[in-house]
């Protein structure tokens, strides 16, 4: 399931203009006073203005070359902190054979850089913001888990990926996934309680529909390639 674009919201624009465009040098692909988009390789990030929408937060998951965490906490280094939990910022997902980190853009999205050693994207260049591959992941809390899955199930065909439609569940696979989880689960590894705050996102599914949860704000879009 590639994420072809995500939008979300945001009161402080100009905060996560310098962020993503100096700090993580991100190329921007479009600005003006109501949204900026960035482009987070194959997935166009876009974050809107929104004074309705105070003190949101979102998680979200990049896909870097899974052969360069090391290289990304490099350079992360003098950027952002990393999220800890025991005294550990390296968060080995066996099951998933993947390894992440985490961090805080100056908003409170909780930002997680995620090598999937299953996908074929190694890389020798040298780690920059313009090495990431995709987003990957969008965390969608809801009220119930089930019945938010199996309406994208039913819906869109999305697969199960782990979980136990109760606490959290994945639908989708490496190169994408929604994430939901149960409204004020608190965000792995350390983080807040999750909140529900409007998304829209587009994928590339088997089929063109768009899916609409009103009681959320949530927006998706599939679009068959």
């Amino acid at each position: 399931m590639n994420i072809q674009s995500i939008t979300l919201k945001t009161d402080d624009l100009t905060k996560l203009y310098d962020f993503y465009s100096i700090v993580l040098e991100m190329e921007i692909t479009h600005s003006d006073t109501n949204a900026f988009s960035v482009k987070a390789g194959s997935t166009l990030l876009t974050f809107e203005n929104d004074t309705a929408s105070s003190e949101a937060f979102y998680h979200f998951a990049f896909n870097i070359p899974e052969n360069q965490l090391d290289d990304s906490i490099e350079w992360l280094k003098g950027k952002a902190n990393l999220i800890t939990l025991d005294g550990q910022s390296i968060f080995d997902f066996k099951a998933w054979n993947a390894h992440s980190i985490y961090f805080y853009d100056p908003v409170g999205n909780i930002i997680e850089f995620i090598a999937r050693h299953g996908l074929d994207n190694a890389s020798n260049e040298k780690f920059s913001g313009r090495s990431i591959c995709s987003v990957s992941e969008i965390g969608m809390p809801v009220q119930n888990v089930k019945e938010f899955y199996d309406k994208l199930y039913n819906e869109l065909s999305l697969p199960l990926f782990t979980g136990d439609l109760k606490t959290f569940t994945a639908t989708g696979d490496d190169k994408g996934l929604f994430i939901i989880v149960p409204e004020e689960r608190r965000w792995f590894p350390n983080c807040p309680l999750a909140e529900i705050f409007p998304i829209s996102v587009e994928i590339e599914g088997i089929l063109n529909k768009e899916i609409l949860f009103r009681e959320y704000g949530y927006r998706i879009i599939s679009m068959e390639i």
